[in-house]
């Protein structure tokens, strides 16, 4: 028989389970936690430990065995007692007794029989199915947000101010007059060509050379393009990885997924036709190194890894 059921179905509704002739689980009620450390929010929960000085049989274990299989007491209380006999045994062999869920008996170097607890169940009934939620701290304060890295040009010369300025003003010049030449109709008296010579004929070949005249230029505007020109270059990010799928919609389902256990979930584009599904990400590389530790932890979480991106 598995009593074990049985114990973690009252540990969900008690606040004391004893097995008779052993000991009995104590849970303590703990609120919520926010882990700054490992960016995680707990939610609240039962802390259990083991007490063994309570080895009184209470009757609470025993008289639920009874009435969920149907056994009489006499026979409940014989399968608690060998399950209290095999804990020891288990634990007098050197070797651990595992609960799944909850943790494993072990003896100290004393011979004390100890319990360590190992929930993966949250035994707190208001709370029962709720897991951790993971989050990252956009900001620690306003006044300090990343500016994106700036790259300021090497200071121009003022020969080359004038080639770029000429250069500007004459592209201008030719966008203006080859919109005009497609979209206004060109009938003869329709169209004044008197002044217009851009192109000249030079030799049989027939090879046309744009004339450029002498353009004069307002001191504002050289003393406008005079100045430093500057480049915004926005900072890599560290994405965690946690899924590449073939099929985009496989990679928004899983992305869903994550987002509703509190991720900030993103789809990346990868080479070959593959989608990334990113579970969060981060300016700095420190940051998400960290991140990864810790996400790697998480049950199936053990093949994420870090991208630069």
């Amino acid at each position: 028989m598995n009593i074990e059921i049985y114990i973690k179905e009252l540990l969900l509704l008690h606040d004391c389970v004893i097995i008779p002739g052993l000991g009995g689980f104590v849970a303590n009620y703990r609120s919520a936690e926010v882990n700054d450390m490992k960016k995680v929010i707990s939610p609240p929960s039962k802390s259990i430990l083991f007490n063994r000085n309570l080895s009184h049989n209470d009757g609470l274990l025993i008289g639920h065995i009874s009435r969920k299989t149907g056994l009489g007491y006499k026979d409940a209380e014989s399968h608690v007692v060998n399950y209290a006999d095999n804990i020891l045994k288990s634990t007098g062999s050197g070797a651990k007794f595992t609960i799944d869920e909850l943790g494993f008996f072990y003896l100290d170097k004393h011979k004390n029989l100890l319990f360590q607890s190992e929930l993966s169940t949250n035994f707190l009934l208001e709370s029962y199915g709720f897991s951790d939620v993971y989050f990252r701290a956009m900001y620690q304060s306003a006044g300090q947000i990343r500016e994106p890295s700036r790259y300021i040009s090497a200071e121009v010369t003022s020969v080359n101010r004038r080639k770029n300025i000429r250069r500007l003003v004459y592209s201008g010049i030719a966008a203006s007059i080859l919109a005009a030449v497609v979209l206004i109709p060109i009938k003869t008296g329709h169209f004044d060509y008197t002044g217009l010579r851009l192109f000249k004929e030079t030799g049989k070949g027939s090879s046309k050379t744009l004339i450029k005249n002498e353009i004069t230029t307002p001191e504002a505007e050289v003393n406008e393009a005079s100045k430093s020109l500057t480049i915004e270059i926005f900072p890599s990010e560290y994405h965690i990885i946690t899924g590449s799928f073939k099929e985009f919609g496989n990679a928004r389902v899983f992305m869903n997924k994550l987002n509703n256990q509190g991720y900030h979930a993103r789809i990346l584009s990868a080479e070959g036709g593959f989608f990334r599904v990113s579970a969060m990400n981060f300016n700095s590389r420190e940051e998400a190194a960290l991140a990864l530790v810790e996400l790697k932890k998480l049950p199936g979480m053990g093949s994420a890894w870090m991208l630069k991106y």
